[in-house]
């Protein structure tokens, strides 16, 4: 009997462990109006001193929808929460560059089919360590509402 005992503790405890590991993982999935964002990967390439950062969107929205990002209040945020500019986006086959001084990136998002976010920051110093990216983007529920949503870089 105690070895049975000992079974169904050990396995309500198993059960308990893994309850708590998915609702870790739910907590940090990123879905903002319709938009599922994840970070890919993010680093410091040496040899050009640029940050680089590749995320995906997914949206949910049964129908194509714009998705019309304002560039110039997309930033990154480093460590000390200073605030740098892109030196390019691309989202998909799109590109911006910020001497282009456009300030909407348009692109039509399609249910469930993911899009590379691409964001490169020049002269970025290898001991700027980027804590996350403030991307803003306009509500698919209001036009003219921006919505600013941070998306938290870790390692």
């Amino acid at each position: 009997m105690s070895r049975i005992f000992r079974c169904s503790i050990i396995l309500i405890l198993l059960c308990f462990a893994w309850g708590t590991l998915q609702a870790q993982s739910a907590d940090s999935l990123l879905v903002v109006d319709d938009i599922q964002f994840d970070v890919k990967d993010f680093h410091v390439d040496e040899s050009t001193s640029e940050l680089v950062i590749n995320l995906f969107a997914i949206s949910y929205s049964r129908v194509p929808r714009e998705f019309k990002m304002n560039t110039f209040s997309t930033q990154i945020l480093d460590q000390k929460e200073q605030s740098h500019f892109f030196s390019s986006i691309r989202m998909g086959n799109v590109l911006i560059a910020f001497d282009d001084k456009q300030n909407y990136l348009h692109y039509l998002l399609e249910e469930d089919r993911p899009v590379d976010i691409q964001i490169i920051v020049k002269d970025w110093k290898k001991s700027d360590e980027p804590a996350n990216v403030k991307l803003v983007f306009e509500s698919s529920e209001e036009e003219g509402k921006f919505l600013d949503v941070p998306i938290v870089l870790k390692k």
